[in-house]
């Protein structure tokens, strides 16, 4: 079966759902950077038209593309809706043609189309079936280890891996209990009080203090493709 990643953020434009509808088994997670990982080392962003010639007119564009390509060894940016559209509300359809002409030759990156969400939902399905038949043998991780230059940098790194806990949010817990340890002792109530939020403190709660289990060969058989050699 088809398995995909998607940023949770985008569970409220309804596309997991449609990749669901379309056969794929759909994973919701924080992901640093892109919206969908297709295949190992396969990243999608997926941008709406609008969205994107923003994006471009303030030149977050290029730095969001430098993360992709750091992370992903192919990137994909899917843009969304009507091109001829936007084309008819702005001046600046020369500096965004030449935006997109940068990302292909200077960046690599490829750039796909789609009329709507349903066909964005489509491309990504196509995309799926496509890397993951070339690299059957080898399961998707969410993103390269990064290189570390400190101490520092490996204990943000991995605290900000936990679920629903961003780089602001490590560095708050960091801040707050000096050590990995401590966080990892704290209480629900000290969670809730650097995380400003009861569920996201008991569910950490939860993961530092509830005994792994492994002896259902059900469970252990669902989690060999989250585990690498």
């Amino acid at each position: 079966m088809l398995r995909i990643y998607a940023d949770s953020r985008e569970k409220q434009s309804g596309i997991p759902d449609l990749l669901r509808d379309l056969g794929a088994l759909v994973f919701l997670q924080q992901l640093t950077v892109g919206d969908y990982i297709v295949a190992d080392g396969v990243a999608v962003e997926r941008k709406n038209v609008f969205d994107l010639m923003n994006s471009v007119f303030d030149k977050r564009f290029f730095d969001q593309l430098k993360r992709l390509k750091d992370v992903y060894s192919r990137v994909f940016i899917l843009i969304e809706g009507d091109l001829e559209g936007a084309k008819a509300i702005t001046t600046k359809w020369k500096l965004f043609n030449s935006a997109l002409v940068s990302a292909t030759v200077d960046y690599g990156v490829n750039i796909l189309y789609s009329v709507d969400k349903r066909e964005s939902a489509e491309i990504l399905v196509t995309l799926a079936k496509r890397y993951q038949e070339m690299r059957v043998e080898k399961p998707i991780v969410l993103h390269d280890k990064p290189k570390f230059e400190s101490l520092d940098e490996m204990q943000l790194y991995l605290v900000q891996s936990l679920p629903n806990v961003g780089g602001k949010i490590a560095l708050r817990l960091l801040t707050e209990f000096s050590t990995i340890r401590n966080i990892c002792n704290s209480s629900i109530a000290d969670l809730e009080r650097v995380m400003k939020s009861r569920k996201k403190a008991e569910l950490l709660y939860k993961i530092f203090n509830t005994k792994f289990s492994d002896n259902s060969e059900k469970k252990s058989a669902s989690l060999t493709d989250f585990v690498e050699e």
